[in-house]
């Protein structure tokens, strides 16, 4: 039996209306049900709640650590590069595309017909001073990694592969990862900044631009932690994963 806007018991059926239908009564005690998370248009979420402080991107690193999958394959990640630091044998560097590209979903598999194993591998392998330029934090190491036989761009996993190898091998934070989840976030950060920006600095393999931006904003934000830009990559994928 409906009265009002009123919520009744009747035969064990539970009955909500009125202007509040989220909220029930049973047995005079009533309760709410929670929000969904906000979302704003396009399906993006509402990020204006998100205080971006050094406290909250340390806060952010420590439930990313803390993950079942991410923080075990961040270790084993730190483990396999340190067994194989070098970038000169192909084979070697074939088994790091392979770690890299599975715990970070890069998907090259799904670009077989436009560049192999082998030759991205070969590719890799035969960049002059890769190493030393890698651990002295060289934008322009993304860019080649990207080019990679100029049938497609490898721009995402080029930053992880460099980012990876100078921050899990050498302790460093020269480098700022791209991936989608950031493509798609950053101008709902920064008003300053838009996702055809990005895209062109990727099209365009201007890795530097894009890098310089991202020690900008936090420069900015005055967010001097250690590893900076690991953590707000980090902040940036758990809030919007």
């Amino acid at each position: 039996m409906l009265i009002d806007a009123s919520l009744h018991v009747n035969a064990g059926l539970v009955i909500r209306s009125g202007k509040n239908p989220s909220y029930y009564s049973l047995s005079g005690l009533e309760f709410v049900l929670p929000e969904e998370e906000k979302q704003s248009k396009k399906g993006y979420r509402d990020v204006t709640g998100d205080i971006i402080t050094d406290e909250s991107i340390n806060d952010i690193e420590v439930l990313v650590q803390s993950t079942d999958n991410y923080g075990p394959e961040n270790d084993m990640i730190s483990r396999c590069l340190k067994l194989f630091p070098q970038n000169t044998d192909p084979d070697i560097v074939a088994m790091k595309i392979g770690l890299i590209d599975i715990t970070n979903s890069t998907h090259l598999s799904q670009y077989k017909n436009k560049i192999s194993m082998v030759e991205l591998s070969n590719i890799i392998a035969a960049i002059p001073n890769i190493d030393a330029r890698i651990q002295m934090g060289d934008p322009e190491v993304v860019n080649e990694i990207a080019r990679s036989n100029g049938k497609i761009n490898l721009f995402s996993f080029a930053s992880k592969y460099c980012c990876y190898h100078n921050r899990n091998l050498y302790g460093k934070d020269d480098y700022s990862i791209l991936d989608t989840v950031l493509k798609k976030y950053l101008p709902r950060y920064f008003d300053d900044i838009t996702k055809s920006q990005i895209q062109k600095w990727q099209d365009r393999y201007q890795y530097k631009e894009y890098n310089d931006y991202i020690t900008r904003k936090l420069d900015e934000l005055g967010i001097h932690t250690e590893n900076r830009k690991r953590k707000f990559d980090h902040f940036v994928w758990y809030k919007n994963r």
